[in-house]
């Protein structure tokens, strides 16, 4: 069952980070860009990074940076100074 059909349940900020080359069955990059845009379209906090010429793991090791940097990011952002609630 595809996330998409749970678009408009997600009411927290979410990354998602896929690999732009990604062939593994049922993972296509497609199901994360159409996820995105539904979030986005809802008026969700969503950010999608894609690597490009990684598949379903990553192996460069600037994508493995990339990643990390990008998982901080959203830490610091969207808990450690996140507004109140």
């Amino acid at each position: 069952m595809s996330p998409f059909t749970y678009a408009d349940k997600i009411n927290e900020p979410l990354l998602m980070i896929h690999g732009g080359e990604d062939n593994n069955p049922g993972t296509f990059p497609m199901q994360s860009e159409r996820l995105f845009q539904a979030v986005k379209g809802l008026g969700g906090r969503v950010r999608l990074v894609v690597l490009p010429k990684e598949s379903h793991s990553y192996a460069a090791r600037e994508s493995v940076l990339h990643v990390f940097y990008e998982m901080d990011r959203w830490l610091e952002q969207h808990v450690k100074n996140a507004p109140p609630r």
